[in-house]
């Protein structure tokens, strides 16, 4: 087994997940501002998608979905147990959306937390898919591949 290919095929993993995050997460964002507040006028767009703790809440999912993707390649492996690939995702989203959950328990209405609970579980269901694609086109090797030097 050659280490060094297979921290990089992790890195690649772990970048291609990230990228995925931001995407997902954004367009989520986008979403819901959107179904929530569908009257917005562009100032108030702007500072709801520009906010300080906006770039923190991507960056969080960003390196989230960085930790996913690395992790991820290494649980599914090459075996095709749609249980590991679909529990890791749900783990991930999970301890993600019951942390948020737990940060503002007495603060949100009970919709809402459900609504961040399915967010996430919505986020890392799709970078599963997506890391799933990638293993599939070949982009990206599983663990254990007989990575070349």
């Amino acid at each position: 087994m050659n280490q060094a290919a297979e921290r990089i095929e992790s890195l690649k993993a772990g970048i291609a997940s990230a990228a995925g995050a931001a995407i997902v997460w954004s367009g989520l964002q986008l979403g819901a501002i959107w179904a929530i507040f569908p009257e917005l006028d562009g100032q108030v767009w702007q500072r709801a998608l520009w906010s300080p703790e906006t770039g923190l809440q991507l960056g969080i999912a960003i390196f989230s979905g960085f930790l996913f993707g690395v992790t991820y390649r290494y649980i599914v492996r090459s075996d095709r147990n749609t249980h590991l690939r679909s529990g890791a995702a749900g783990a991930f989203g999970l301890v993600r959306g019951l942390a948020e959950i737990d940060r503002s328990l007495l603060q949100a209405p009970i919709w809402a937390s459900a609504l961040v609970l399915l967010e996430n579980l919505l986020l890392f269901g799709l970078l599963s898919l997506w890391l799933d694609w990638l293993l599939q086109k070949g982009w990206l090797q599983e663990f254990g591949a007989n990575l070349e030097d």
